[in-house]
């Protein structure tokens, strides 16, 4: 896990590892200059950790939440509020709702940029397809991977859904019924979906 908290993770972070990994004996600048990048580094990730506190998450979601999905710790408080506004405005979703539907289920929602990550796939559910609000919003709910995917990906698994049950409003009813049906992938998963 440390390998994929450092990948994620900003330069401070990676600084700081790789001084830990100094020599013991190294002179008083380097214990100096660990000690000052310790402490950026720590208030940095406090900082983060106020972010997701914020929105309702305990320490305990926090913690699970980190262990799946390290990335998370990378996206500042201002990128995690943008991005639960953003999702609880346009979905129309309660504080509660929005933590437990899709926050601890996909917390790599937080680092989606709404009208670019998030709106072309909805507008392609609006334009395309014809879905209503709410029932964007069903589809979010019971398969929050939706967030995550390109517009492409995601007119393709309805195509395929529509393919097999042969017209488009049976894929329309399935994918309400059991979004499960369009067999999302999780962003950054590792059966190969788009990388976080």
């Amino acid at each position: 896990m440390e390998a994929r908290v450092v990948a994620a993770s900003p330069r401070a972070t990676r600084q700081t590892y790789q001084y830990a990994v100094k020599d013991p004996n190294a002179d008083d600048d380097d214990k100096e200059n660990l000690e000052a990048r310790y402490a950026e580094v720590t208030n940095e990730f406090e900082a983060r950790r106020d972010g997701l506190r914020s929105l309702g998450l305990g320490d305990a979601e926090i913690k699970r939440i980190a262990r799946r999905v390290p990335e998370v710790l990378s996206y500042s408080a201002t990128r995690v509020k943008a991005a639960a506004d953003a999702l609880q405005t346009n979905l129309a979703l309660d504080d509660v709702t929005l933590r437990k539907k899709v926050l601890l289920r996909l917390p790599q929602a937080l680092g989606l940029r709404y009208d670019v990550d998030v709106a072309p796939t909805f507008d392609l559910l609006r334009n395309d397809w014809g879905f209503a609000d709410e029932d964007i919003r069903a589809l979010v709910l019971g398969a929050p991977q939706l967030l995550g995917l390109d517009a492409a990906a995601v007119s393709s698994k309805f195509a395929a859904l529509e393919a097999s049950l042969g017209s488009r409003a049976a894929a329309k009813a399935e994918a309400l019924r059991k979004p499960a049906a369009l067999e999302l992938e999780v962003r950054g998963s590792k059966r190969g979906s788009v990388a976080a």
